[in-house]
């Protein structure tokens, strides 16, 4: 379905934008060519995974992904702000190949066609997220998942209203968040555009770029559009045709929604929610200025993407956009209810956690202290704001030497940005439980 649709696409659409970032622009009758002869390639190749790290602001890298997608082999993006030392433990982990950009180039130019692959049941694409026990998983999601989820996403009254404009992306490749405003414009013969690093490190520059590409579909998380929110000129006179934001990835705060709906009275807010694990999303909710009293739902019962339940309060999934290793049914870690007819989140059940729209698992980090010399023991706890989000990481650590500037600076060789705690702790002794366990409810009073 999705492959049919961007073939058709390119054939019909000829010279408009397909795909656009910085100043790089892939106009949608270049898009299937150039994909087909770089899926030739990678066919002949082999089968296996095939690792991207790209920058969002490079479009050849989402040619590429259509490219592994044709050649039916998944593919793998890497976040660019991953040290290489992270890089290759994932690369190593996935058993997977990397492409660069010269050699995609080398197969987007090189005249070869490919038939459209006849497993629906293949390997789209594997992302990483922390698992339980701090260590990175690789999540492999199919193209049957992707299409359902794509089925599902669509025919949202409030998206359909907008297939075939323009859509504006904020989340990395690496983040599952940017397979809804990519695939979404794929399928609707629209226009994607991908916000660069440098536009969203740049209040200047994103705001000119968001007001260039006057999009009608704004994909974002929730610390994203607060962000946009801050800018008093974020409104309908600067995106005249902006009709719908679909807000996933972490909690929608009532305020930010709020002021969203009064800035934009006439745009439709989503508030959605769905795990990597069940391919992006899985329910969504129009938000209403009624609703901005208290926690906003996530869903509306019986209208989602798959069969959402609820056991001893855990959220459970069970549908085609479930993942394929987990034989048609997800248990989420997340904890809800139901009031009303709408779903709410009530928090994590383990100690995985929402940070800057990442999910983040605090072991995973205490790992990489406790594994340098100098440190005996760590602990990595959030600091939550007034709104219950997580604002911020402070690392207790028990050592001989320690300091703080170097303990950020080794950590920053293994991980990624948002995994850097903000503040350092340094213990005599770490407080341990009667049973030896560190005692985190000691070091909850300590921050």
């Amino acid at each position: 379905m999705l492959l049919e649709q961007i073939k058709a696409h390119s054939a019909a659409l000829g010279d408009r934008p397909a795909l656009m970032a910085g100043e790089e622009v892939i106009r949608w009758g270049e898009l299937w060519p150039m994909a087909q002869g770089l899926a030739a390639k990678l066919r002949e190749q082999g089968t296996g995974p095939v690792a991207l790290i790209g920058d969002p602001g490079e479009v050849w890298v989402p040619v590429a992904f259509v490219a592994c997608l044709l050649a039916g082999r998944p593919y793998l993006p890497l976040d660019p702000l991953l040290p290489p030392a992270g890089q290759r433990e994932l690369l190593e982990q996935a058993g997977a190949v990397l492409l660069d950009r010269r050699t995609a180039e080398e197969g987007f130019s090189s005249g070869l066609s490919c038939p459209l692959p006849e497993d629906s049941h293949s390997i789209a694409y594997e992302i990483f997220t922390s698992g339980s026990t701090g260590t990175p998983k690789g999540v492999a999601v199919s193209l049957g998942n992707l299409e359902h989820f794509l089925r599902w996403a669509s025919a949202l009254p409030d998206v359909a209203a907008v297939l075939g404009g323009t859509a504006v992306g904020q989340a990395s490749w690496s983040f599952d968040l940017s397979v809804a405003d990519l695939y979404l414009s794929l399928l609707g013969g629209g226009t994607h555009v991908a916000l660069t690093g440098e536009e969203k490190q740049n209040f200047a520059a994103l705001f000119r770029r968001l007001e260039a590409s006057d999009p009608s579909l704004l994909v974002v998380t929730p610390s994203f559009l607060r962000l946009c929110l801050t800018e008093p000129s974020f409104g309908p006179a600067r995106l005249p045709r902006l009709r719908t934001v679909f807000s996933c990835g972490e909690v929608l705060p009532p305020a930010a929604a709020r002021r969203l709906l009064d800035r934009f009275p006439g745009v439709a807010l989503l508030n959605a929610y769905g795990p990597t694990e069940a391919t992006c999303a899985v329910c969504a909710v129009p938000i209403s200025r009624e609703m901005c009293t208290g926690p906003l739902p996530i869903g509306i019962v019986g209208e989602g993407a798959v069969d959402i339940s609820l056991e001893e309060g855990e959220i459970v999934l069970t549908g085609a956009s479930v993942a394929p290793r987990f034989g048609g049914t997800y248990s989420t870690g997340d904890l809800g209810y139901v009031e009303k007819g709408l779903l709410y989140w009530a928090g994590r059940r383990d100690l995985q956690l929402k940070y800057k729209g990442y999910r983040l698992e605090p072991t995973r980090i205490e790992g990489a202290l406790e594994a340098l010399p100098q440190v005996e023991r760590a602990a990595v706890l959030p600091r939550w704001d007034g709104a219950g989000q997580v604002k911020g990481l402070t690392a207790f650590v028990e050592g001989t030497g320690l300091e703080p500037e170097k303990l950020a600076q080794a950590l920053a060789e293994r991980l990624p940005p948002s995994q850097i705690p903000g503040q350092w702790r340094l213990l005599d002794r770490m407080p341990l439980t009667h049973n030896g366990k560190c005692d985190r409810k000691r070091l909850e009073e300590m921050l």
